[in-house]
């Protein structure tokens, strides 16, 4: 396999891992995402050096394996159901000098309910689909999620990377609840990019909001809608929010980051 993307943190994948819009963007700035980037440095380093992070939606892993070379002894946990993005993943663990063993990987979806779910890939854009959702109708879903992420894209000028309504799998689903307790408390770190179902994961996991198991959250928004809504789910729950930005200028998600029994954050 040829043809390796090298970060300016020293993440390397394979190039054939990216979309188009995605080499665009890191022309202006060499990172995945600019907004977040320095960001989620400065949580990382402010967390236990054996702390523990998870990262629902870990796609290629890009995230899993940043914070793995900031923080070695760092307990890490990634989630990612679909199986073409985990052997990517396995690729660019190999290729950071990592191996599965450093990484603990859950290979299912986390959603509003637990059990079978379908699951929609389309390119490099992928969702779960909640049951109720299933049942009114699976093209809307499709649809909606295309002019979402059309919408979010286009402001940079973006096409979309593919045509058509997406593959589609059935995925064993868990509640944020279930991967919390089978990832074990305190949570340090959760980051999520989960294409839309941030407000059915939130709910999901509403003892483990209540409880503080988890200490810090990082979220990536789509709409501004789905942005507001999360940051009232957790002030409800008691997270003090940190940084929150609904429309950032270099990157197609919105930014949120709570935490509770501390910031992460310097004022």
């Amino acid at each position: 396999m040829s043809g390796i993307h090298t970060f300016d943190n020293g993440v390397k994948v394979y190039d054939s891992h990216l979309m188009p819009a995605q080499r665009e963007r890191y022309r202006e700035r060499n990172v995945h995402e600019a907004d977040e980037e320095d960001i989620f440095t400065d949580i990382i380093a402010a967390i236990p050096a054996d702390g523990r992070y998870v990262n629902i939606g870990s796609a290629i892993g890009y995230y899993v394996i940043l914070a793995r070379k900031l923080s070695p002894e760092l307990d890490v946990h990634a989630v990612e159901p679909l199986e073409r993005f985990r052997s990517y993943f396995r690729e660019n663990l190999l290729l950071n000098g990592l191996t599965e063993g450093d990484i603990t990987v859950h290979p299912h979806g986390v959603s509003g309910k637990q059990g079978r779910t379908v699951f929609v890939a389309k390119g490099f854009e992928s969702r779960v689909v909640q049951d109720e959702e299933q049942s009114l109708s699976l093209r809307r879903l499709i649809n909606t999620t295309r002019d979402v992420i059309k919408a979010l894209l286009g402001k940079l000028g973006v096409k979309r990377y593919a045509e058509g309504a997406g593959e589609q799998t059935v995925i064993d689903s868990i509640t944020l609840d279930t991967l919390v307790d089978r990832v074990g408390s305190p949570i340090d770190v959760m980051q999520m990019d989960v294409q839309g179902l941030e407000i059915a994961i939130l709910g999901s996991g509403k003892a483990s909001l209540e409880s503080s198991s988890i200490r810090t959250f990082i979220i990536g928004t789509h709409g501004k809608r789905i942005h507001q809504q999360c940051l009232d789910m957790l002030t409800d729950s008691g997270y003090e929010i940190e940084y929150e930005e609904a429309d950032t200028p270099h990157q197609p998600d919105g930014i949120i980051v709570a935490s509770k029994g501390g910031r992460r954050l310097a004022a």
